[in-house]
């Protein structure tokens, strides 16, 4: 009997150890089973994110071409052209889609190769720097761009770049891209944010269209106030509600220009199904042309701030 009883004690061991084995195998299946589930809802995600920038960039495109082929139309009246040349955006319908496109002078910037000292200082005030950091960027950006290692008196040559890790130095040369700016010693990305809308390195001139410049570009005028640029952006949307030609402004002098030039900069904007959106923008130029149209100087993609402001529409409404 007792034999019979170690026996039967045995069994039920084993049954309960392989019972143990079971559930823990159906544990270890549903956690399998559940990574490859979020595994698989991730992998549809991400699809539908590459299938939405697909779809996304693929419009922009088709927003920017359309708005470099409405340039043919520049000097026509308004009332003749939906799509004019005027820093503002407008609706462009497209496979059943609203885009935003737009177009302005590249003028309207201030090229940062060709600024001058006073220009550049009074552009980094305009974005609410304090006086002794707007000076140090300026003069930073003075020795980026000359050719010689002399340092200006708060800028920033090779030597200054090595102490703080940075072996490349200054470039010693002409601004390739706006971009190129972040590596300019003391720029930050906050700083850099409040800045790309209002510079190109296109305009190739040191003057500024100011029928379409934005504030901060009319602030960078020496001396200039606040009211005063105020003042003028209201003449200048009145001007344009009433058709009338822009006026120029009663301030900055040589430092305005009104010229529209050969080089132009196209902007789409486009609403994400996630109520998010999408930005492009082109910059060409007309006097140059490729078997696709004009010579494309530069193209990017982003997201609404990456590019810097949408030209006129925040400001003028």
């Amino acid at each position: 009997m007792r034999g019979g009883k170690g026996k039967i004690h045995h069994e039920c061991r084993q049954r309960g150890i392989a019972l143990v084995l079971v559930l823990w195998v159906i544990v270890l299946l549903s956690i399998i089973a559940g990574a490859m589930s979020m595994t698989q809802r991730t992998g549809v995600m991400m699809t539908g994110n590459i299938r939405q920038e697909r779809e996304a960039r693929a419009l922009l495109n088709a927003g920017l071409n359309f708005m470099a082929l409405m340039l043919e139309r520049r000097n026509r009246p308004v009332e003749d052209n939906p799509w004019p040349v005027d820093g503002r955006l407008h609706p462009f319908s497209f496979r059943g889609r609203i885009l935003w496109i737009g177009a302005a002078p590249e003028e309207a910037r201030i090229d940062l190769n060709q600024a001058r000292d006073e220009v550049l200082l009074g552009l980094f005030r305009s974005i609410g720097l304090e006086e002794d950091q707007a000076l140090a960027l300026r003069d930073a950006i003075l020795d980026w761009r000359d050719k010689d290692n002399s340092r200006h008196a708060e800028g920033a040559e090779d030597r200054d770049y090595r102490s703080e890790g940075r072996p490349i130095g200054a470039r010693d040369s002409r601004f390739l891209s706006v971009e190129e700016l972040q590596q300019v010693l003391g720029m930050t990305p906050e700083v850099y944010k409040k800045l790309v809308g209002a510079l190109t390195v296109d305009a190739r001139q040191r003057t500024v269209n100011p029928a379409f410049a934005s504030r901060e570009v009319l602030l960078a005028v020496p001396g200039v106030t606040p009211e005063e640029v105020d003042e003028y952006i209201a003449q200048r949307r009145q001007a344009r509600e009433q058709g009338l030609p822009v006026p120029m402004p009663a301030f900055g002098g040589a430092f305005f220009k009104n010229s529209m030039g050969t080089r132009y900069r196209l902007f789409a904007e486009l609403d994400l199904a996630d109520g998010k959106k999408a930005q492009a923008e082109m910059v060409v130029d007309t006097r140059k042309k490729t078997r696709k149209g004009y010579m494309v100087l530069q193209k990017k993609f982003g997201k609404p701030g990456s590019l810097g402001r949408a030209m006129l529409p925040q400001e003028e409404g």
